[in-house]
């Protein structure tokens, strides 16, 4: 069992923005990897690490964490249940995952944000700025800040030349199209798949046609829309994603399909 921490000092004490994380998480990996991204951010101080929900969420209350990085597939208490017991309000808490189906159960219980494993540090920087305007108070940086009260809204879409605003969570998230790898109906919400994570959000996928370039993403089925530059191969009848995920074309889309593909065909 592991479980260390550092007290904090008279210079932790003076040093009011600095944030004490502590890391419940089992893989000895992922957590050398994460007191290293903490590390190396001086505004962060490494409190705490675990390898057992159970114990975290006996000792936690003692060490006062601001943020707690969570795994969620962990023996005896998973991060979800860990979340559901821990009491309320509870520190900023960023799920590690390497499943992101997770993490819309984790959303519904006032998560901050959450790392698809392998975790970057540029993401896990961004985590880290989510966890400070959510203690400041505020859903975006203060240079940029976003909401629905100053943004006009269409439908549930903002566009500009290259990005778009989601609504998600009761707030507007910036996603530039770059980003966007894929799109899957599911209903009147659409889940977005980003290189990283993903976002729900309530629009159709009628309208996010209408709205995204149709340079640059194709309709392969009517419940599935991807971005051409991460198409990595047309095998039979299913698109095969730069990251490997396989998406069938629907009969009605087939020939469509072919024929934006063949622009780019040396033959």
């Amino acid at each position: 069992m592991i479980y260390r921490w550092s007290a904090p000092g008279i210079l932790f004490l003076m040093m009011t923005n600095t944030l004490r994380c502590a890391i419940i998480e089992d893989e000895p990996l992922a957590q050398e990897l994460l007191e290293k991204y903490v590390r190396r951010v001086s505004s962060l101080e490494h409190a705490a690490t675990f390898d057992d929900a159970i114990v975290a969420y006996d000792q936690l209350p003692a060490i006062h964490p601001d943020i707690i990085f969570l795994d969620i597939n962990m023996p005896e208490m998973t991060g979800i249940e860990f979340l559901r017991a821990y009491p309320t309000p509870h520190p900023a808490v960023i799920v590690t995952t390497a499943n992101p189906n997770h993490a819309l159960d984790g959303f519904d219980m006032g998560v901050t944000d959450y790392l698809l494993k392998p975790i970057t540090f540029d993401r896990f920087l961004k985590a880290v700025g989510r966890a400070r305007e959510k203690m400041n108070g505020t859903s975006q940086p203060v240079s940029a800040a976003v909401t629905a009260e100053n943004v006009p809204v269409l439908s549930e879409t903002v566009t500009s030349s290259d990005f778009i605003f989601f609504k998600t969570d009761k707030k507007l998230e910036q996603v530039h199209f770059d980003e966007i790898v894929f799109v899957e109906s599911l209903g009147d919400y659409i889940k977005v798949f980003l290189s990283d994570r993903f976002l729900v959000t309530l629009v159709t996928m009628k309208k996010l046609c209408e709205t995204l370039p149709a340079d640059r993403f194709l309709r392969i089925h009517r419940s599935c829309l991807v971005q051409l530059r991460y198409i990595r191969t047309l095998e039979g009848n299913t698109v095969i994603t730069t990251s490997g995920q396989e998406l069938i074309i629907g009969p009605n889309y087939r020939e469509e399909v072919k024929l934006a593909l063949k622009k780019w065909l040396i033959s």
